[in-house]
């Protein structure tokens, strides 16, 4: 091997250029193999602890310490004594030395490694290992090293307590039980570190910064009365700290190291209330306002408001454990008192909200997770008690949520408000007799929250707040920053509305007046002349009506089923007014006016759409109102008066003239009347007629073809749609399915027209290019035809069939012409998806089987092939349709549709599976093994034939043996050979969907027992079983490791005799990299358990372990590299 200066400077040179902007990926992959190469040879780490003391880059040193670390992890056990004990000694000195002038990640690095060590050698080998790092970190060792032993300490913590690497089942235990000896030590050295950096740097201000007393004796803790009581002065205005770099990295690596310590460490003695207090006092320094414009307090990128934060976390982490036990729920209580008295801190004064302003960010998130975990965690069991103060405690946390000034923040709090909303709602659920007690107690609070809600969300009160928010740019979900904002409110209200539903209605109602009047009564023709004041006040009131539109909306269930009666005539008065504002609106066109300023329309606009959205929830009013009406025999006139109102808003604004957002506001409200209320003399209405008519005649071609495609699933449902209470013999179905016939002819009479120019369709570009719109038109007008009946009654979809059966018959006349175009098959699959879906028992077995035919004539190998492996998106698409639809025919129970079901399995098994077998992606896979998966439950008596069937079956496609019938047998074992190869695959989401796939299938059909009795000679059922330890050995998919060991044991529960004493020595026999002896020790530890926990901790520990000794027994590779 070349000298160490010369191997140092290779390094160098490699390390820079791999890390050069201008290297490429090719090169970068030649240096990787030469480093690692490099790294593998023998006596590679004493040349990187050398260069290591003597380079400056930081590249080499993370390569040096990366070898090293190699080496500790994979050849650990095949060193020699001297060699560890070399390396040990080497790595300690190194991290004296050097820890002060290396970065602060190289310092991980290397501590990592020597922790690494200790994982493996401590105490037998390395006894004074974690008390030479109690030794950094404690006082004694001098504060040179007190941060370096904290930060040992924290990462000794991460890599014992839970180790990452591989190590024996048998060494994690021993590991956690070591550390937890150390536990009391860490702790005490943790607090002590913290109380001297605190007198230290702090000093003047501990007699305002004492811990909260302890509660006078024989009062005990579960006294909560004087939980908000403030004892103490007020929080300290620190305007000068002059705190050393040292010290504040002490106190920074100190509170890192608590908050890891409380992730896992059990809530025991350990926590003391010396502990509970040192960390209260650091967790203050983050309310003092004037830190925050101290340039005295900050250090190395720190403040001392993240001190405070760091001392939240550790808060939060201990708020974090829901099972308490029993003697800890004292210091709990103190977390509490202690945590509410900071809250009171932030809330107190004339202006709370510039307080809260000017806290750290992240110190406010620690402090709204607080709130969230208590209310979420803690709130239940600390309200059953008597003395808990409940009102002092809304109060607070009424105060911090209203005077947060980020919206984020709001929003969070809002989060907590919904969590306790929830709880109140399930204990009064669940205290039918003391409900009301229960609603009482919480009345007065959440009335209020309503209240300050509907106050913070109004542009009267806090327009400048409210205008911060983006009203322009949509997410991905169609809405705005303000809309978003808008909704977490107005769900919050309904649900309160849902415990108090008078109170809310009366909340709402007076804005509704108020906002209504002042819209309505406004002379618009002048608003041009109003001053700079009249007209933002004008233009809040029209952004309050609309919000108040869209929370009356949202609380219309409070008006149906059993509160009908009680609330009618509000519901009544309600809907009327609704009414008056959109036929306001409607009349003088105020969202096309050009006389009005852009916002003010924008505002009109926003307020006409959201009269008609409020109308849409209230059609299930209207339906209940017609139902009562119905039954009881009374006058539709006050149903029919309303309807025709509805219509009266609703048709004159399904123009080209309107706004978007107000037609497809009116187009969503017009299909819900139509198919909610379902009212007979609704299509004899003089606005419906003359929708019709505008639609025959073309006039609402112009809208959006969303919008379009809501008016005409409308007007077809009108005349489909069963009238309700109402005898067949008087539904008039003959007239109504010739209206529906005239009414399909006239939407879609360019495309039927197609079937007379299939021929020219396939010789004329320019006929080709611009039949492309009319039948995307088509498909979406049809689309949404067909939906609209898919859940309805037999006679209602044979209509619609009726109707569009000639273009169904165009449809797939067309499919082989635009075959090369995926984009336009695309839809028309979809299309047929949607048919199969709804009207396959109409169409008819011999239509269905037409139909399949003239696709998998379509569909050669060739074709599918090009298109799967050439990822064509669209092309991949139209499979995967086509095999939803294929599912759909499996799934008809009729004997007609049962005889598809050998050519659905040949298609699927023989011609998609070897294609989409060579490819990593999932397209396709997932609906295939969906489809096979209700082959396999749909069809269960076509492999698995009742004894009378079997016999009755002479095709030679059954084998009989004394465990029973199997029909069909290379079918079946090519369906599992396809399950079982998935499990071989690296997608986690197909793997999922087998496993929970023959899970589902052995919980109904016992599946597993028919694979090992049926099928004993192909060993299926084990093959399984082994894939799927092999799955938890290699770590592939280790999301789902509850999942696979669930299905183990359910596989091997069919014979664990079996599993224990053949297939276990089967599997070991044929694993590879172990000894004898530990295939003896791996068996003889596998004990055989008989229920599902006993038998998932002996395989997870088996396949620990297994995994363990082959990582132990491989060996250091031979050969070097020169640089």
């Amino acid at each position: 091997m070349a000298n160490l200066e010369e191997i140092s400077v290779g390094l160098e040179r490699l390390m820079t250029e791999f890390f050069h902007i201008s290297t490429g990926n090719k090169r970068k992959r030649e240096i990787e193999e030469q480093l690692n190469k490099f790294g593998n040879q023998n006596g590679s780490w004493k040349h990187c602890l050398e260069i290591f003391t003597k380079t400056g880059n930081e590249y080499v040193m993370m390569y040096c310490l990366s070898v090293l670390e190699n080496l500790v992890n994979k050849m650990w056990l095949g060193c020699d004594p001297n060699t560890k004990g070399e390396i040990r000694r080497s790595l300690n000195h190194i991290l004296l030395v050097q820890h002060k002038k290396v970065p602060m990640f190289i310092t991980n690095k290397l501590v990592k490694v020597i922790v690494d060590i200790g994982r493996s050698d401590w105490p037998m080998f390395y006894p004074d290992f974690f008390s030479g790092l109690l030794q950094l970190a404690s006082s004694s060792g001098g504060s040179n090293t007190r941060a370096l032993g904290l930060i040992a300490l924290r990462i000794a913590s991460e890599e014992l307590a839970s180790p990452r690497e591989d190590v024996s089942g048998q060494r994690k235990e021993e590991l956690r039980k070591l550390l937890l000896q150390q536990v009391p030590d860490m702790i005490a050295i943790i607090t002590e570190s913290l109380r001297i950096e605190w007198e230290a740097n702090f000093r003047q201000f501990s007699h305002v910064n004492k811990a909260t007393p302890p509660p006078s004796p024989g009062s005990g803790e579960s006294n909560l009365f004087d939980l908000f009581v403030f004892q103490g002065d007020s929080l300290p205005h620190i305007t000068t700290v002059n705190i050393p770099p040292h010290s504040l990295s002490i106190m920074t690596h100190a509170l890192e190291c608590l908050c890891q310590l409380f992730s896992w460490i059990p809530l025991s003695t350990s926590i003391t209330p010396d502990l509970l207090s040192v960390v209260f006092r650091y967790a203050r320094l983050g309310t003092s306002d004037s830190l925050q414009n101290s340039s005295s307090a900050c250090y190395c990128g720190l403040t001392l408001s993240e001190l405070g934060c760091k001392a939240m976390m550790c808060v939060n982490e201990l708020m974090s454990k829901n099972c308490v036990p029993h003697n800890f729920e004292e210091y709990l209580v103190r977390i509490f008192r202690q945590t509410f008295h900071l809250l009171q801190q932030l809330t107190r004064g004339d202006n709370p909200r510039e307080s809260l302003d000017k806290l750290d960010d992240n110190y406010l998130e620690k402090f709204i997770e607080f709130l969230r975990l208590f209310v979420s965690l803690h709130f239940s069991r600390i309200a059953s008690n008597q003395s808990f103060p409940l009102l002092q405690f809304l109060t607070l946390l009424f105060k911090f949520t209203f005077h947060q000034t980020s919206h984020e923040h709001y929003i969070n709090c809002l989060d907590i408000w919904e969590i306790f909303v929830d709880y109140v709602t399930n204990t009064a659920e669940k205290s039918k007799e003391d409900k009301e007690y229960v609603l009482t107690r919480y009345r007065e609070g959440m009335v209020l929250f309503s209240t300050s809600i509907l106050q913070h969300i109004q542009f009267r009160f806090n327009a400048n707040h409210l205008t911060e928010l983006d009203d322009g740019t949509m997410d991905d979900n169609g809405h705005t920053e303000w809309e978003m904002y808008l909704i977490e409110n107005i769900e919050l209200i309904a649900k309160i509305g849902k415990l108090f539903p008078n109170e809310t209605i009366s909340l709402l109602y007076p804005i509704l007046e108020e906002t209504a009047s002042l819209y309505i009564e406004t002379n618009w023709s002048m608003v041009s002349t109003l001053d700079v004041n009249q007209l933002p006040r004008l233009q809040r009131s029209m952004r309050d009506l609309a919000m108040c539109l869209q929370a009356f909306g949202r609380i219309s269930e409070l008006f149906l089923a059993e509160n009908f009666q009680e609330h009618f005539q509000t519901a009544l008065t309600l809907i009327q007014k609704f009414l008056t504002i959109a036929l306001f609106g409607c009349k003088n066109h105020l969202y096309q006016s050009s006389n009005l300023p852009p916002a003010v329309v924008k505002d009109a606009t926003a307020v006409q759409a959201e009269a008609l959205a409020c109308l849409q929830p209230y059609t299930h009013w209207l339906s209940q109102l017609y139902s009562e009406a119905q039954h009881a025999g009374h006058s539709q006139a006050q149903l029919s008066q309303l309807l025709s109102s509805y219509m009266d808003v609703i048709v004159p604004v399904l123009s080209k003239q309107v706004p978007d957002k107000i037609s497809l506001s009116s187009a969503h409200t017009l299909l819900s009347v139509v198919t909610t209320v379902r009212a007979t003399f609704l299509s004899q209405s003089p606005a419906i007629q003359k929708l019709y008519h505008d639609v025959a005649n073309g006039l609402c071609n112009k809208l959006p073809m969303k919008t379009q495609s809501l008016i005409y699933r409308s007007l077809s449902s009108l005349l489909l749609f069963p009238w309700p209470n109402t005898p067949e013999a008087e539904q008039s179905w003959h007239e109504r399915s010739e209206n529906h016939k005239t009414f399909i002819k006239s939407l879609l009479g360019e495309y039927m027209s197609l079937s007379n120019n299939l021929s020219a369709l396939q010789t004329d570009h320019n006929l080709y290019e611009r039949a492309k719109p009319v039948i995307l038109r088509a498909v979406l007008i049809l689309d949404g035809v067909v939906e609209a009946v898919a859940d309805e009654a037999s006679k209602s979809r044979q209509l619609c069939h009726s109707s569009i059966e000639q273009c169904i018959t165009i449809s797939l006349q067309l499919f082989p012409i635009y075959i090369s175009h995926p984009d336009t098959v695309e839809v028309l699959m979809s299309l047929f998806l949607r048919i199969f879906s709804a009207l396959r028992r109409q169409i008819g077995p011999d239509s269905i089987a037409r139909t399949l035919q003239s696709f998998l004539t379509t569909f050669t190998p060739e074709r599918l092939q090009e298109t799967i492996l050439h990822e064509n998106a669209a092309g991949v698409r139209v499979v995967e349709k086509f095999i939803e639809i294929l599912e759909l025919v499996i799934d008809e129970t009729g004997n007609a549709f049962k005889t598809f079901t050998p050519s659905i399995i040949v298609f699927a098994v023989q011609q998609i599976y070897p294609i989409v077998s060579q490819r990593e992606s999932s397209d396709v896979k997932g609906p295939l093994f969906h489809l096979l998966s209700h082959v396999l439950s749909r069809r269960h008596r076509y492999f698995f034939p009742s004894p009378v069937l079997a016999s009755m079956l002479q095709d030679g496609s059954v084998n009989s043996s004394k465990s029973g019938t199997i029909a069909h047998k290379q079918q079946f074992l090519a369906i599992m050979t396809a399950f079982g190869q998935s499990f071989l695959q690296s997608d986690i989401n197909i793997f999922k969907q087998v496993l929970d796939t023959l899970e589902d299938l052995n919980s109904k059909q016992k599946l597993y027992e028919k694979l090992y009795f049926m099928l004993s000679e192909e060993g299926v059922l084990f093959q399984f079983v082994n894939v799927l330890i092999q799955a938890l050995l290699n770590k592939t998919h280790n999301l789902l490791q509850e999942e696979i060991c669930t299905a183990v044991f359910n596989m091997s529960s069919v014979d664990l005799d079996y599993f224990h004493s053949n297939f276990l020595q089967q599997f070991l026999q044929h694993a590879e990299g172990v000894t004898a002896d530990q295939k003896h020790s791996l068996y003889s530890a596998f004990k055989p358990e008989r229920d599902a926990p006993s038998f998932t901790s002996r395989l997870l520990l088996f396949v620990n372990d297994l995994r363990f000794f082959k990582l132990s027994n491989s060996s250091l590779p031979e050969g070097t590299v020169q640089f």
